[in-house]
C-alpha cells in the first residue's frame, strides 16, 4: 500500500511537533507558513519543502492530507478554503478547537460534510493512553458510579502568545470538557469565573452540575510556574486518580486502608497503580492516517469540535455576565 501523503500548514509549535512525528513514519510531505523562512527550517530538518502557499502545498506535492496547527482564528476558514478548492484531500487533522466561535465551528463541520472530507479535531487528551484506559474503567464499573470530577489544566503561557491561542476556554477547556462529554450527559448546569490577562481569559474555574448527580470542576490556567495535568475521578464505590503527563492511574477503594508506601505496579485490583505509554500527538497522527486509508470515523471528530466549542460558548457567556447557564449534554460518537 503506497503511504499517504501528508502536508502540515503552519509551522509554530505543534507545527513543528507534527512534522516530527510524520516525518519519523515516513508521511511528511511538505510544510507550508506565511514565513517562508520558519518554513525552510522545518522543512530543511526533514528534508521536504517548503511552501508560503498552502495551495501551492496541495496541488505540486498531490497531498491525500492536511495538518492545520496555524493561529486558533484561522483554524475554520483555511479548512474551508481547502475543502472548497482541493478535491484530493480525503481528511483533515484541525489543531485544537475546531474555530474561534461556535457559529464558526457550525459552519466548517458543515462544509466539510458535504463534500465528504472526514475531519480530526486535535483533542489529544482523548488520545492519550490513559485517559482511554480511565474511560474503560468507568464504563467497566471500577468506580461504581461517577459522581464528583475535578479536572487540573496548568501551565504557563507567555503574554505575546496568548492572543494567538486565544482565550483559555478554548485553548486548554476543550480537552477536558470533550472527556466530560465522555463520563457524563444529560441536562446540566454551568457556571464560570475568570481573570483576564491583556483582555483575554486566562485563567479559570468552571463548574458542571447535572441533574443526573454528578458534577465536574475545571481548574484552567496559562499563568501557573509549572505545568499540571491531572484529573481526580470520584465514583460511588471508589476513585480514580489520574497524573496525564506521568501517565500513572492510581485506583483507590473507598474503604481501602491508607498505605504508607504505594510504589507497586499492579492491573485492576485494591490500590492498583496502573501505568500506560504513549505520545498523544502521534496517537492522533495515526488516527489521520487510518482515516485516509480505510475511511474509517476518527476518535474525535466534528461533531466532537463542535460540542466543544458548544461548551467553551457557554462558559463564556457564563464567565461575562456572572450567570448560570443551562446546557444540555450529549455523549461523545466514540
Amino acid at each position: 500500500m503506497v503511504s499517504p501523503k501528508i502536508g502540515i500548514i503552519g509551522t509554530g509549535n505543534m507545527g513543528r511537533i507534527h512534522a516530527r512525528v510524520l516525518s519519523s513514519l515516513r508521511m511528511l510531505s511538505g510544510v507550508m507558513d506565511v514565513d517562508i523562512d520558519a518554513a525552510k527550517r522545518v522543512a530543511d530538518m526533514y528534508g521536504v519543502r517548503a511552501f508560503s502557499d498552502y495551495h501551492e502545498l496541495v496541488e505540486e506535492m498531490s497531498l491525500d492530507g492536511v495538518i492545520i496547527s496555524t493561529p486558533t482564528s484561522t483554524h475554520s476558514s483555511i479548512a474551508e478554503d481547502i475543502a472548497s478548492k482541493h478535491d484530493s484531500i480525503r481528511a483533515m487533522l484541525i489543531e485544537k478547537p475546531i474555530a474561534s466561535t461556535l457559529k464558526d465551528a457550525e459552519h466548517v463541520a458543515e462544509t466539510l460534510r458535504k463534500r465528504g472530507i472526514v475531519a480530526i479535531v486535535s483533542h489529544s487528551e482523548i488520545y492519550n493512553p490513559i485517559v482511554g484506559r480511565a474511560l474503560s474503567l468507568i464504563r467497566e464499573g471500577a468506580i461504581g458510579t461517577p459522581k464528583n470530577i475535578i479536572h487540573d489544566r496548568r501551565g504557563f503561557v507567555q503574554p505575546s502568545r496568548i492572543h494567538s491561542l486565544g482565550d483559555v476556554f478554548e485553548d486548554l477547556g476543550v480537552h477536558d470538557f470533550d472527556i466530560m462529554t465522555r463520563i457524563s450527559t444529560g441536562r446540566a448546569k454551568l457556571y464560570a469565573q475568570c481573570i483576564t490577562e491583556g483582555g483575554v481569559c486566562n485563567a479559570a474555574t468552571v463548574m458542571v452540575k447535572f441533574e443526573s448527580g454528578s458534577d465536574h470542576v475545571f481548574h484552567l490556567s496559562r499563568q501557573y510556574a509549572g505545568r499540571a495535568r491531572m484529573m481526580d475521578v470520584s465514583g460511588s464505590k471508589g476513585a480514580l486518580i489520574l497524573d496525564l503527563f506521568a501517565q500513572i492511574i492510581k485506583v483507590k477503594d473507598l474503604d481501602q486502608e491508607p498505605m504508607s508506601e504505594d510504589q507497586t505496579i499492579r492491573l485492576p485490583e485494591r490500590g492498583a497503580t496502573i501505568k500506560v505509554y504513549g505520545e498523544p500527538v502521534r496517537e492522533v497522527i495515526n488516527d489521520l492516517v487510518k482515516v485516509i486509508e480505510t475511511g474509517s470515523e476518527p476518535l474525535v471528530g466534528l461533531d466532537d469540535g463542535v460540542a466543544a466549542m458548544r461548551l467553551v460558548e457557554a462558559a463564556r457567556q457564563s464567565a461575562k455576565n456572572g450567570t448560570v447557564v443551562d446546557i444540555d449534554i450529549e455523549a461523545a460518537k466514540r
